[in-house]
């Protein structure tokens, strides 16, 4: 819209009427764009900057997930030795049926 202002001999109102904005906008890109170059027309962070970086609230989260996935893990490993007991135990069952108990162990009256 600049380019077309400064190339065209249209007058400020009609360049304004054209793409449908205020004449005083665009005094101020023009003003800009002399001063800063295409540079200064491009989208800038407003406002006061914030006191917290968003940089700390990311460290944190990527913390949590640390946290989670090693929890996750060790919810797996939990959940194999558990397993791997029940078996063990299903087969020192299964031997007591079929060979009986050892002759070391005595029976107490």
């Amino acid at each position: 819209m600049i380019d077309y202002y400064q190339t065209h001999d249209d007058s400020l109102a009609i360049v304004a009427m054209k793409y449908d904005i205020l004449a005083a906008q665009i005094s101020i890109w023009r003003k800009v764009f002399i001063r800063d170059g295409i540079m200064g027309l491009r989208s800038h962070p407003k406002g006061r900057p914030s006191k917290m970086k968003r940089k700390k609230k990311q460290v944190r989260q990527l913390e949590k997930q640390s946290e989670l996935e090693r929890l996750r893990a060790e919810l797996v490993k939990k959940k194999q030795e558990l397993y791997n007991t029940k078996l063990e135990n299903d087969i020192l069952k299964k031997s007591m049926t079929l060979f009986g108990p050892s002759k070391d162990v005595k029976k107490h009256k």
